[in-house]
């Protein structure tokens, strides 16, 4: 919440310039997005930011770049005074030039909806492209999806196959005009814009009514759906494309429980063929905590830890007998975001109480894990929670975990596991797993929200040693 002394600011300056200013300030601050203002609150008041609003006040004459800039630093500083500095993006947007932009990024849609009517396994590797790209909101099952991905790291992942890409990275360096990036936001060019995550056509149909542009919404029903109404093959006939290609998808291929083989070292390899190149937006694991004698099994996560030859389609485990936890309490934790430098996981918890999700980082770079902080699901409206909290020692944690019977085919239910208390040094880092039985099981996904599943490969931990079998 903004604390009560600026909203006091705001009211005893009604209808004086510095109020005019602050109106301005605060209209500015609720268009930009992912905004945590009480971070730039507390950073403000303790004087250790600039005070836009009496920046403008000391120079009426400031353009609105000029004052973007003094508010982007703001809130950076805020950020920073409060620790949460890593996670945080702004940008300032000329929106006089955003039709270029908009420009663009209809021609780099319609390239890209061409090249996927003549090859469907376009949008296989297209797929793979959005979820190597930062992307905004948590995008995960567990957290709920936004569907919003950096516009500028999508068309840099698509510049070798889609000539417009680099239309679109010139008119973002026109739009935006400044920005702040965290370490661990490094990538984010100032906008997104829609890419469907989650494969839900009921919100790829909002998406079409308010999105701008027609040639990504065509492209998005025809990966969903494999096949355009009237209107989407008018389009592609103004793109010299006069039918679709079949979209191959993996209800199709029968590669549910798909065959593994060991190596001698010990590893499961799933062999799919050349073929998964294009049919595969992304393969990675679960891993499951087996308790024949009760009767259970326990959902660890998810994660990518695992070797890829796309170009042979050839997927290798790659299990060390560890997982994640919080000072030693092992947790679930899902997959989020995976990148070149880093990985972002969703850890589910009870925060004083209340359900949040941890945002924790891998930096392959420094080798180690850290918290950022913890952020609510997504609401009602769809919106993702803009405000990051960190972790303050007395803090109590609770873990979730998700269990299941394991002789019966019933799903997973949440449920309350350790409660800890945060102390100064909490951290999170990967622990040796416990003796006893695991199960990882290779998650294959395709571009229309489609999953199958591998083989069980089991995993006999016992002290230093893995025993390695594959079930049949």
């Amino acid at each position: 919440m903004i604390r009560m002394s600026m909203l006091e600011k705001l009211c005893d300056a009604k209808n004086t310039f510095e109020g005019k200013a602050l109106a301005v300030f605060m209209s500015l601050v609720m268009v930009l997005s992912f905004i945590n203002f009480s971070s730039f609150a507390d950073a403000a008041e303790n004087g250790t930011s600039p005070d836009a609003p009496e920046a403008l006040a000391d120079d009426p004459s400031m353009d609105g770049a000029a004052l973007g800039k003094v508010i982007c630093d703001a809130y950076y500083e805020g950020c920073q005074a409060v620790e949460t500095q890593d996670s945080a993006t702004l940008s300032v947007t000329d929106l006089t030039k955003i039709q270029g932009l908009l420009d663009a990024y209809e021609e780099f849609g319609a390239q890209a909806l061409s090249a996927a009517a003549q090859d469907p396994g376009f949008l296989s590797r297209f797929s793979r492209a959005a979820a190597g790209t930062e992307n905004y909101g948590g995008n995960t099952r567990e957290q709920g999806y936004t569907n919003m991905v950096d516009l500028g790291g999508i068309a840099r992942h698509a510049a070798d196959t889609l000539p417009g890409a680099q239309a679109v990275l010139d008119a973002l360096d026109e739009c935006v005009l400044y920005r702040v990036n965290g370490k661990y936001r490094s990538e984010g060019t100032g906008l997104s814009c829609y890419y469907s995550y989650s494969g839900d056509v009921d919100d790829l149909n909002g998406y079409i009514q308010q999105g701008a542009g027609a040639a990504f919404k065509y492209l998005y029903a025809y990966q969903l759906t494999g096949q355009l109404d009237q209107d989407g093959m008018d389009y592609i006939a103004q793109l010299g494309v006069d039918t679709l290609a079949p979209v191959e998808s993996l209800s199709t291929m029968g590669w549910n429980n798909a065959p593994l083989t060991l190596a001698d070292d010990g590893y499961a390899t799933l062999t799919l063929g050349p073929e998964a190149d294009s049919i595969l937006a992304g393969i990675g694991f679960s891993l499951y905590w087996l308790d024949e004698e009760n009767d259970a099994m326990l959902l660890l996560g998810t994660d990518n830890d695992m070797t890829c030859d796309w170009e042979n389609g050839v997927f290798s485990d790659n299990f060390r007998g560890v997982w994640g936890s919080i000072d030693g309490h092992l947790v679930y934790m899902e997959l989020s975001s995976e990148g070149e430098d880093y990985n972002l996981y969703s850890v589910p918890v009870l925060l004083n109480g209340e359900a949040y999700n941890l945002q924790v980082v891998y930096d392959f770079t420094d080798e180690e894990w850290r918290i950022l902080g913890a952020r609510q699901g997504i609401d009602d409206s769809g919106m993702a929670d803009k405000e990051l909290r960190l972790l303050k020692p007395g803090d109590e944690i609770t873990t979730v975990w998700y269990l299941s019977d394991w002789s019966e085919d019933s799903g997973f239910e949440a449920y309350e596991s350790e409660t800890l208390t945060v102390k100064a040094d909490t951290a999170f880092y990967e622990q040796a797993l416990p003796d006893g039985e695991y199960l990882m099981i290779f998650e294959m996904r395709d571009s229309q929200g489609n999953s199958a599943y591998s083989q069980g490969v089991a995993f006999t931990v016992d002290g230093e040693d893995i025993t390695t079998s594959v079930y049949e």
